[in-house]
């Protein structure tokens, strides 16, 4: 009465999936002859002399991200979207039956071979991975379907051979690329601030506006030095947007650039379509590359920064724990024995009375000594892991550890602070403690100051730390030997959390570092 089948909620996946793939299917359909369509209305019903045929480069593309039995349906409804538009446009029959062919070629070898190198969704976030996609996708599966499409195009068999092989390398630079790219980076380029993505719109409107100058701007051919001036703004999106950035600003001017050419404006304009298709055709494929190239320099970079970054942190993390495991040791462990060895001494020394009077004295000096490590130990017990500092704050950590840096290294520590509230993450805390810590370790080893100086406050969304001393200071272009492991430690540790370091020093006037935390009250 009314129970769901045990076996209903398999169904419920299958049926999802199988519409998932009938919409896919569709949606391949329906771009395959949508593309060409417009392309067909920007090229004045040019049949077969294309700057660059999108079909296949954007199934090709399609392919790397679904899985392989999904294939043969979507290659036979972009294969029938594209006939479709081939005989709307008025395309031979003879054409189409040597284009469907070479499409089919084409797209397998690109496909296979990119899933062969890569598995799904191809990033191109380093040169052997360009290296790889070119080798398929902008050579090999271009060059081998121009042999069989070019008896499909009318005139010269080289020619034709040139014109297909252009057309699909310019296709396979500009859109796979840009949809590899928005598929596997658009859902965190969403997420970024809103100033990143009003510099991406004037990033693209920028480019749009000077590509018009350059390419579609006048009805006669103007000076080919403007096109240096699209430079700095393929720069700007390399380096700022990597490759989204680069591959939307390859789509903008190719548009652009086929736009005025078609139309008879820009530099590439000539006598003779076929010359001037050429130049258009070399120019893009010429300028495109090796901005794909430093882009996928600049990737492998950021994603190399990345990893250090995640791998600093985590070493960070695991000193942290190494360090509260040793001070636990040394708190309950080893302290509590050195303790129990002072009792023992001491009770030693009472049970002698005044037989041995020299015993007695050297059981006093051993009591004393052993007091002294215990209370050597319980401070680095401190210093490693500040209980004082986790359960009070940083305040109350910092003033305790200026306390008994004061009384243990002879270093006079004055210690301020202003406007900084209780409740500062943990984090961030044990950031500026371990800060101070390194700071004051440095005027003790360093400076030779007798006063030191430790200030924090809060103050435009930040805690700034100070910590300065009346030392010998240094030279900031070599600093003291010993020093620079723990000064990357300080710089290490506040960028990780978003802030920053500053030393200041000069020869016998002294050392001052700043600190910057970012800190907002919720």
């Amino acid at each position: 009465m009314g129970s769901t089948p045990e076996h209903s909620p398999s169904t419920q996946t299958i049926l999802h999936t199988r519409r998932a793939t009938i919409v896919l299917v569709c949606l391949v359909a329906a771009l395959s002859y949508i593309a060409p369509l417009l392309q067909s209305a920007l090229m004045r019903n040019l049949q077969t002399v294309w700057p660059l045929f999108p079909g296949c480069a954007i199934l090709a593309a399609v392919l790397t991200l679904v899985r392989t039995r999904i294939w043969p349906a979507l290659i036979l409804a972009s294969l029938a979207g594209i006939v479709l538009f081939d005989l709307r446009v008025g395309v031979p029959v003879a054409s189409i039956a040597w284009f469907i062919p070479a499409d089919t070629i084409e797209v397998l070898i690109a496909a296979i071979g990119l899933r062969y190198c890569f598995g799904r969704a191809p990033r191109l976030n380093n040169i052997n991975s360009l290296a790889k996609y070119g080798l398929f996708a902008m050579l090999l599966a271009p060059c081998v379907a121009a042999f069989v499409s070019a008896r499909g195009i009318p005139g010269h068999y080289w020619t034709s051979w040139r014109i297909s092989f252009l057309s699909e390398v310019l296709a396979f630079i500009t859109l796979p690329p840009a949809i590899l790219s928005w598929f596997s980076e658009g859902a965190a380029w969403l997420q970024k601030p809103r100033a990143y993505h009003i510099e991406f719109a004037a990033l693209t409107a920028s480019t749009v506006l000077l590509g018009y100058f350059a390419f579609a701007a006048h009805a006669k051919s103007v000076s080919p030095a403007l096109l240096y001036a699209l430079l700095p703004f393929l720069l700007w999106s390399v380096l700022r947007f990597g490759w989204i950035g680069i591959s939307s600003s390859t789509i903008v001017i190719s548009f652009l650039s086929v736009w005025g050419l078609v139309h008879g404006r820009g530099p590439f304009y000539a006598q003779g379509s076929e010359n001037s298709m050429l130049g258009l055709q070399l120019f893009l494929i010429s300028a495109a590359t090796p901005f794909m190239m430093l882009t996928s320099v600049v990737e492998d970079r950021k994603l190399a920064g990345e990893q250090l970054e995640t791998l600093s942190g985590r070493l960070i993390e695991a000193q942290e724990e190494e360090r509260k495991r040793i001070a636990r040791d040394v708190h309950d462990d080893y302290s509590q024995r050195l303790a129990m060895l002072a009792i023992d001494v001491e009770k030693l020394a009472e049970e002698l009375g005044d037989s041995s009077q020299r015993s007695k004295q050297q059981l006093r000096e051993f009591y004393e000594r052993i007091s002294e490590l215990g209370a050597d130990m319980h401070s680095l017990s401190h210093q490693l892991h500040s209980s004082t500092l986790e359960s009070l704050g940083l305040v109350a950590g910092i003033r305790t550890f200026c306390d008994e840096f004061t009384v243990i290294e002879q270093v006079q520590v004055e210690f301020t602070y202003e406007n900084v509230p209780r409740d500062i993450p943990g984090d961030a805390a044990l950031c500026l403690f371990r800060v101070v810590q390194e700071a004051l370790r440095n005027v003790k080893r360093h400076s030779g100051a007798e006063k030191a100086n430790v200030r924090i406050t809060r103050s435009d969304g930040s805690l700034h730390l100070k910590v300065s001393d009346n030392g010998k200071g240094f030279d900031v272009g070599s600093p003291p030997v010993g020093s620079g492991i723990g000064i990357w430690s300080m710089q290490e540790r506040l960028r990780l959390l978003g802030g920053r370091l500053k030393v200041r020093s000069h020869r016998m006037q002294g050392t001052r570092i700043d600190a910057w935390l970012p800190f907002k009250i919720e």
